[in-house]
């Protein structure tokens, strides 16, 4: 497809199209090439892993979400990017607007391998990687982090329930959570709102270590009332209304 076929099509502005042609390339989605882009040649034979069926689900979402705590952060900061998709977006927004003087700490091989602005000060943690969820995790990744100090941590989760909090899959990635927690001025857990009312089978965080929950504007007003009268403080693009 040729840019100016999307434009027309899409009814959307030039800036927009590559914004999310660059997005759709960073993902392995589809290849940039001079003037638009292209599918992958037939035959390319991609595995379809935890991480990539996720990467999959709610793209719009995230990217609400990622421009949203894009604001939150600030110059001179040093932050905690976890290994969801969510926050692979927001390191994707913070390469297109990098603060000055930004440090990122990721347990992610994808932030690691996309993230390669010179304006922004990487450091990767130590560990195994378990490619299933693209995550570096284990003993050293604990004890090195447990040496750090961040100003924001930002997390994620595989759902949250007004029952059981927050909850995720792995208990490696809920070690990691917690440590960076304990570790961290303030703390966002980004969630879009699909992940609103479901449970995974480990407890990720208690209610007074998370700063704030970041969510898109798709969760009703009601529904975010409820999670705040739980104590869930909760932050949307909107305002919640």
């Amino acid at each position: 497809m040729r840019i100016g076929d999307l434009i027309e099509k899409l009814d959307v502005s030039p800036v927009t199209v590559h914004r999310d042609l660059d997005y759709l390339a960073k993902t392995n989605s589809l290849k940039r090439v001079r003037g638009g882009a292209r599918s992958f040649e037939h035959g390319t034979h991609e595995i379809k892993t935890d991480y990539v069926l996720r990467e999959a689900q709610a793209p719009e979402l995230k990217y609400q979400i990622a421009e949203f705590a894009r604001a939150k952060v600030e110059n001179g900061t040093t932050i905690f990017l976890d290994a969801s998709t969510t926050a692979f977006a927001l390191a994707l927004a913070l390469e297109r607007n990098p603060p000055i003087g930004l440090t990122v700490v990721t347990n992610s091989n994808t932030i690691a391998f996309h993230l390669r602005s010179p304006k922004i000060k990487l450091i990767v943690v130590p560990g195994e990687i378990d490619q299933s969820v693209r995550a570096i995790a284990g003993t050293w990744t604990i004890k090195f982090l447990e040496s750090m100090h961040f100003t924001i941590a930002f997390i994620s989760a595989a759902g949250i329930s007004l029952t059981a909090g927050l909850t995720t899959s792995q208990k490696s990635l809920a070690d990691i959570s917690e440590t960076v927690l304990n570790r961290s001025d303030t703390s966002f857990a980004l969630l879009d709102s699909t992940k609103f009312g479901t449970t995974a089978l480990i407890p990720l965080a208690k209610q007074a270590k998370v700063t704030s929950i970041i969510t898109d504007d798709s969760l009703s007003a009601s529904e975010i009332m409820k999670y705040r009268e739980a104590g869930w403080p909760i932050s949307t693009p909107s305002g919640g209304k």
